[in-house]
C-alpha cells in the first residue's frame, strides 16, 4: 500500500543510478556467460587431437605404402608378363584415372558426415582392393585381358583411395584449433613421407626376398585392421556403423551454392588450382618413375638405397613446416606471405634438381639431386596444401577435393606420357626437363595470384 505513495519519477532515476554505476560489473558479468555458451564448432581436445594425430599419420603412411605397391613391382611385374614401357605407363597411370573421381565427393561427405567416418570406411575397402591385386594378375593368360583387369582394379583402388585426402583436410579444419591446424596437417601428411619410405625399405626387401606378391598381401593386411581398429577404439563404433550427419547451428555458414558461386569467381581460387595442378605433374612423376630411374640408369644399384634415401629427410622438413607456419604467423607475419614462402621454397629448388638430374651419368649425383628435391618439397605441406583450410574453412574438404582433382589430372597423363617418351625418344632429361617448366610455372600463378586470407 506504501509503493502507492512513491513519486515514480524518483524510483526510476534511482534505478538509472544504480544500473549506471554497476555498468562494469554488469557487463562482466554478461560477458562471462557469453563465454560459456558452448560452441558449435567441437574442436577436439589436446590428447584426443594427439590420438587422432598419430592414427591418421599410420593409416596416411600405409595408403602410400597400398599406393607404391605397384610402382615398386612394376620392373618386375613387366619382366614377368613381357609389358613394354606404354603397357607398364597404363597400369600406373590408372590408378590416376579412379583417383580423380572422387576427390569432390569425398570433400561434400566429409564436410557433411564428418571425415573421419568417410576415412576409415574408404581405408577398409582399399586396403581389401590391395590384398586381391595379385590373383588380378593371374585371373587371365593373355596379356590384353590381363591388362584390363589390373588397370579396372587400379581405377577403382584409385577411386576409393582419393577419400583418405579430402576427408584429412576436413578433419584438420573442423575438429582442429585453428592455431595448431598447419602442424597438425602437415605432421598427419608427413605420413605421406613416412610410407614412401616403408615402401622403399621394407616392400624393396620383400621384392627381393619373396616377390613382388608380398608387400600387396602384407600392406593390405594392415591397412584393413588399421581402419578396422580405428573404428572400433577411437570412433567407438562397429567397423561398418552407418554414417551420421554432422549438424551445425551456426548461422554464418554460407550455403554450398553460394559457396562455389564465389570461389569460382576469385582469382585465387584458379591461383591454387592451378599451381597444385603444376606441382602434381612433377610429384606423380617421381612417385611412379622414380624406382623405374635408377633401376635403368644405374643397374646393380641398390634398391632400398634409392627407394628410401631420398625420402627420408623430407619426413622431418614435412613434420617441422607446418610448426614453422604457425610460428610466423603467430609472430605477426601474414598468412599469404607465409604459403608463399613455403611453397617458394618447394618449387624453386625442384625446378633447379630436375634440370640436371636427367641429364648426369653419375649414380652419387643423381642421389643427392633427388633427395635434396624431396627434402625440400617437405615445405609444401605448409604451402598450397594447407591452403583450403586458409580459403575456406568450413567448406575445407570440397575444397581441397576440387585441388586435388587438379592435382590428379597431370597424375594419369603425365605418367603415361612419361612412359611413352621413354618407349619412343629414351631421354630421360625431356622427362624432367619438361616437368621443371611446367613447376615453374605453377609456382609463378601461385605467387602472383594467390592468398592466405579467408573468402568465405
Amino acid at each position: 500500500m506504501m509503493l502507492g505513495n512513491l513519486d515514480h519519477g524518483k524510483v526510476q532515476e534511482v534505478c538509472d543510478e544504480t544500473v549506471e554505476g554497476n555498468r562494469p560489473l554488469i557487463t562482466e558479468v554478461l560477458e562471462l556467460e557469453v563465454s560459456h555458451i558452448p560452441s558449435s564448432i567441437d574442436h577436439w581436445k589436446r590428447k584426443v587431437t594427439i590420438a587422432w594425430g598419430g592414427t591418421l599419420f599410420t593409416l596416411t603412411a600405409l595408403t602410400y605404402s597400398c599406393r607404391n605397391c605397384m610402382p615398386i613391382s612394376a620392373v618386375a611385374m613387366a619382366q614377368e608378363f613381357d609389358w613394354d614401357k606404354s603397357e607398364t605407363g597404363l597400369v600406373l597411370s590408372s590408378f590416376y584415372w579412379g583417383y580423380i573421381t572422387t576427390q569432390i565427393l569425398s570433400g561434400f561427405l566429409s564436410d557433411r558426415y564428418g571425415g573421419d567416418q568417410v576415412i576409415t570406411l574408404t581405408a577398409i575397402v582399399w586396403g581389401l582392393l590391395t590384398i586381391i591385386y595379385p590373383f588380378c594378375a593371374y585371373t587371365f593368360e593373355d596379356k590384353s585381358s590381363q591388362l584390363t583387369f589390373l588397370v579396372i582394379n587400379r581405377i577403382i583402388f584409385g577411386m576409393v583411395t582419393g577419400f583418405h585426402y579430402p576427408a584429412l583436410t576436413s578433419i584438420s579444419a573442423s575438429k582442429v584449433e585453428k592455431e595448431n591446424r598447419s602442424f597438425f596437417y602437415t605432421a598427419v601428411g608427413s605420413g605421406t613421407v613416412a610410407g614412401n619410405i616403408i615402401s622403399g625399405s621394407i616392400g624393396s626387401y620383400l621384392l627381393d626376398r619373396y616377390g613382388w606378391h608380398s608387400s600387396f598381401y602384407m600392406f593390405g593386411a594392415i591397412a584393413t585392421f588399421w581402419a578396422i581398429a580405428m573404428r572400433i577404439v577411437l570412433m567407438k563404433k562397429r567397423c561398418l556403423h552407418p554414417c551420421t550427419r554432422v549438424t551445425s547451428t551456426r548461422t554464418d555458414v554460407p550455403t554450398t551454392k553460394r559457396t562455389w558461386t564465389l570461389l569460382i569467381k576469385h582469382k585465387s581460387f584458379w591461383a591454387l588450382a592451378v599451381g597444385y595442378f603444376c606441382g602434381s605433374y612433377s610429384w606423380h612423376l617421381i612417385l611412379s618413375w622414380l624406382p623405374t630411374f635408377f633401376e635403368e640408369n644405374f643397374p646393380g644399384e641398390k634398391g632400398w638405397i634409392f627407394n628410401v634415401l631420398p625420402w627420408t629427410f623430407m619426413v622431418f622438413i614435412e613434420f617441422v613446416s607446418g610448426f614453422i607456419a604457425d610460428k610466423l604467423i603467430q609472430k605477426g607475419v601474414s598468412t599469404t606471405t607465409t604459403r608463399k614462402l613455403l611453397q617458394t621454397i618447394t618449387c624453386l629448388s625442384n625446378v633447379a634438381a630436375f634440370i640436371f638430374v636427367g641429364r648426369t651419368q653419375c649414380y652419387l649425383t643423381a642421389l643427392i639431386l633427388v633427395t635434396y628435391a624431396l627434402t625440400l618439397h617437405g615445405f609444401g605441406s605448409a604451402g598450397w596444401n594447407a591452403n583450403p583450410q586458409d580459403l575456406v574453412p568450413t567448406h575445407a574438404g570440397a575444397v581441397y577435393g576440387v585441388m586435388n582433382s587438379f592435382g590428379a589430372i597431370p597424375g594419369f597423363f603425365s605418367v603415361y606420357i612419361s612412359g611413352y617418351i621413354l618407349e619412343y625418344f629414351g631421354s630421360w632429361n625431356a622427362v624432367f626437363s619438361l616437368a621443371s617448366a611446367i613447376l615453374f610455372v605453377g609456382w609463378a600463378v601461385f605467387t602472383v595470384f594467390g592468398t592466405g586470407k579467408q573468402i568465405l
